[in-house]
């Protein structure tokens, strides 16, 4: 009885967000050769993506990234409390995708969402705001060079195998703390 009550409450308090993309962003590059940039017909046609992926609407949190052979790597993480479409491809935004695309000489631009799935849009802002949080702290750790400028302070701590740990296969016993508490 006390675990289906347990059940319960935690779907109620729970909020469903399901990660959506990667969704390339288009770019130029100017007379064929030079410093990758994003502008106004990039912009646009990006948002169009959006629209036809179904997220426009919806709020969230986003991840700008460039994919490369190795892999993504983080360098702008937003929230939109509003819309995606109205908050992700802001001026200032687009000031920062660009000065990140000017340190890369390979890869392409893209970008992550963290959204409601289906035909829900909304997200809470106090959801948003500690999401936020945790997917800055979470991609300054695997890019320091990340461009947001607050909210980068990691937690002093990191639990070997389980938490904040870097790399390596984690240990029978690690891996055995990870599942019991859904990690």
């Amino acid at each position: 009885m006390a675990d289906e009550d347990y059940k319960r409450r935690r779907d109620i308090m729970t909020m469903n967000l399901a990660i959506h993309g990667p969704i390339e962003v288009p770019f130029e590059v100017p007379n064929g050769r030079g410093v990758k940039h994003i502008d106004k017909d990039q912009k646009k046609a990006f948002l169009a993506s959006l629209d036809d992926a179904g997220l426009a609407s919806k709020q969230g949190c986003y991840i700008f990234a460039i994919r490369a052979s190795r892999g993504y790597r983080p360098w702008y993480v937003g929230k939109a409390t509003r819309s995606l479409r109205q908050e992700c491809m802001q001026p200032g935004k687009l000031n920062h995708y660009n000065a990140a695309l000017s340190k890369i000489l390979k890869g392409t631009p893209v970008m992550f969402f963290v959204a409601p799935d289906g035909r829900k849009n909304k997200v809470s802002e106090s959801v948003c705001e500690e999401m936020e949080t945790f997917l800055i702290q979470s991609a300054y750790f695997m890019n320091p060079d990340i461009r947001n400028i607050q909210k980068k302070k990691v937690p002093e701590w990191k639990i070997r195998g389980v938490l904040r740990s870097g790399r390596g296969k984690p240990t029978v016993v690690e891996q055995a703390f990870r599942t019991m508490l859904g990690l």
